[in-house]
């Protein structure tokens, strides 16, 4: 029997571990019911102190509790600046748009598949330069309240650039190079085949209607350079850059064929006209050559007739000049 006490202290010993299990569960519990959260004990968690987006793409602000806890029933709010710019509200489990923000509405999208472990982001469609500033996500329930803050900044990568030949100038060919849509203003530079910066003659950077830039510069470059020219333009906010290369020779090519065309169609056209000239004027000097012929047909006519009339008279007076002796000669 003396080991008696000893099973009694071992059952003591379980008994009391039993207890503390019991208790660290019970107080897990409440710290995990929503309504009695601790603001110390949780964050909200953004997309970082800065988000990129690009104009006419959409961008995505995700947001969760740290650590993870189910949001299901907490209001959820995406701002802008301060709390009273609703971008996109949620309350009572579904998406209220009474107080959204008029430039938001019908382009905020919430994606809410992981919000039972906290998670939630908001997709912001069609982004203009205007959604650029400062954002916000704010998690509340009962007495936790949490927010996170960033920044997002818009930029535009414009179209390709597009080279043009405006024509043939100052004993060079004159380059022309067109482009759109960048944000912020880019920077624009002529190069030749050796990498070496061409000056522009021209060079035009300005806003247009949606408030992107848009460029139109030019260059000539000397005949006789049967070499690569290329247009860049570069976005140095987004360190990314758009070239366009055109070769020289092909170009002058072009305008050697353009001159024969020129020439061609010219000369043709003079060949055309003087063969319209020289039928005019035979068909003229024909017209004047009948003329003449039928007038002098006419004359003879009218010479003849006038010949016959002049006989018919003469012999006319000399049968009266018979008659007239005649009754002379014959006595009463």
């Amino acid at each position: 029997m003396v080991a008696f006490p000893v099973f009694l202290d071992s059952y003591q010993q379980v008994r009391l571990s039993s207890s503390l299990v019991f208790l660290a569960h019970l107080l897990l519990l409440l710290l995990l019911q929503p309504g009695e959260v601790n603001s110390e004990n949780f964050t909200v968690v953004g997309p970082g102190e800065f988000v990129l987006a690009y104009v006419g793409d959409e961008v995505e602000f995700p947001c969760h509790l740290s650590p993870y806890l189910d949001a299901e029933d907490m209001e959820i709010l995406w701002f802008r600046s301060q709390a009273a710019d609703v971008v996109h509200l949620y309350q009572g489990r579904r998406e209220l748009y009474g107080q959204q923000m008029a430039q938001y509405q019908n382009r905020t999208e919430l994606v809410k598949d992981d919000i039972a472990d906290g998670s939630v982001s908001l997709r912001l469609h069609r982004v203009t330069l205007e959604d650029e500033g400062t954002y916000g996500c704010c998690f509340s329930s009962g007495d936790f309240s949490g927010e996170a803050i960033w920044e997002l900044e818009v930029a535009g990568l414009g179209s390709d650039p597009h080279i043009s030949l405006e024509g043939f100038k100052d004993g060079g060919i004159q380059l022309r190079c067109t482009s759109s849509g960048w944000y912020p203003k880019p920077q624009v530079q002529w190069r030749d085949h050796q990498g070496r910066c061409l000056t522009p003659q021209t060079e035009a950077i300005v806003k247009d209607a949606q408030g992107l830039f848009r460029l139109e510069t030019s260059v000539i470059v000397l005949e006789g350079t049967h070499n690569n020219v290329s247009c860049s333009i570069q976005n140095s906010f987004l360190g990314q850059k758009k070239e366009f290369v055109v070769h020289i020779a092909d170009v002058f090519l072009l305008r050697t064929s353009l001159w024969k065309s020129i020439f061609f169609g010219t000369l043709v056209g003079l060949l055309l006209l003087l063969a319209l000239l020289t039928i005019l004027a035979l068909c003229f000097f024909e017209k004047q050559r009948r003329s003449q012929e039928k007038l002098k047909k006419q004359a003879e006519k009218d010479k003849g007739k006038l010949q016959m009339e002049l006989d018919w008279r003469r012999a006319e007076g000399q049968a009266d000049l018979v008659c007239v002796s005649l009754q002379r000669k014959t006595p009463f």
